[in-house]
């Protein structure tokens, strides 16, 4: 049984979310259990929706802030955990953002640059003790770190990347989640599961209440884990720094 942390989360086996989910598509009764051949069926599909799931950033409960030390004159760093990586660790879906840090504790910031900027630069050679720029090409398997200019000196890397959903290699795997996890799993496993053929025994009233429920229990996720935005404008291109525009007196005043 699924054991429930007030404020914390949920800890729960991954039997437990499966046999959750069967009992949500009506394909099992409220004291039936899933055979062995079921549950396995069931873990292959719990996989898939957890693999599917750092395509949609905002179903990550958390940023993680990696680091790697530079190689003085290399540029391109590969990233996995396949083979002999350079950075040997969890390849990134995107890196969201970057800083350097020298050998006074000094941080500089880095650009992350798109494929189009990367692109864009001429002397990709060009050399300097700080890089300012980080281009990220996701590769597969193994990711490419490259770093521009290149460094003249070793030092480190700290990069921000989404943290991605752990998957389960046992039925007996748990899962430790924070609040609203274990629903959203749960609701969105057993459509999974339904169109993976398993039977669905619900009316199309039933089946469409599921629908709602599996919506709604990821946009609970996505709204706890939403960041606020804030928009930032170049005080070159206003009249005043830090001003605002006042549309009764046209004028900006600060």
């Amino acid at each position: 049984m699924p054991t429930v942390i007030p404020g914390i989360g949920t800890i729960v086996l991954a039997s437990d979310l499966i046999t959750r989910a069967a009992k949500a598509l009506g394909y099992l009764g409220r004291t039936e259990s899933l055979s062995a051949s079921e549950a396995n069926d069931g873990l292959d599909c719990l996989n898939a929706l957890l693999d599917s799931w750092p395509g949609e950033s905002l179903m990550a409960w958390a940023v993680n802030q990696q680091q790697f030390t530079m190689t003085a004159g290399k540029q391109a760093y590969t990233i996995g955990t396949i083979g002999t990586p350079d950075i040997n660790n969890t390849r990134p879906t995107d890196i969201s953002s970057a800083f350097v840090r020298d050998t006074n504790n000094l941080d500089y910031g880095m650009n992350i640059l798109s494929n189009e900027q990367w692109d864009s630069i001429g002397l990709k050679t060009n050399r300097s003790q700080i890089p300012t720029s980080l281009y990220y090409d996701p590769q597969f398997p193994l990711g490419i770190i490259n770093i521009f200019p290149v460094p003249s000196q070793a030092y480190t890397v700290f990069y921000s990347q989404i943290l991605q959903q752990n998957t389960f290699p046992l039925l007996t795997t748990q899962l430790s989640a924070p609040p609203g996890y274990a629903r959203g799993i749960v609701m969105n496993l057993a459509l999974e599961m339904m169109s993976a053929g398993f039977p669905c025994l619900l009316n199309a009233d039933a089946v469409a209440q599921l629908r709602y429920n599996a919506a709604e229990a990821k946009a609970n996720v996505k709204r706890t884990n939403i960041k606020d935005v804030f928009a930032e404008c170049d005080a070159a291109i206003i009249a005043t720094p830090n001003s605002s525009y006042n549309i009764y007196s046209d004028g900006f005043t600060r």
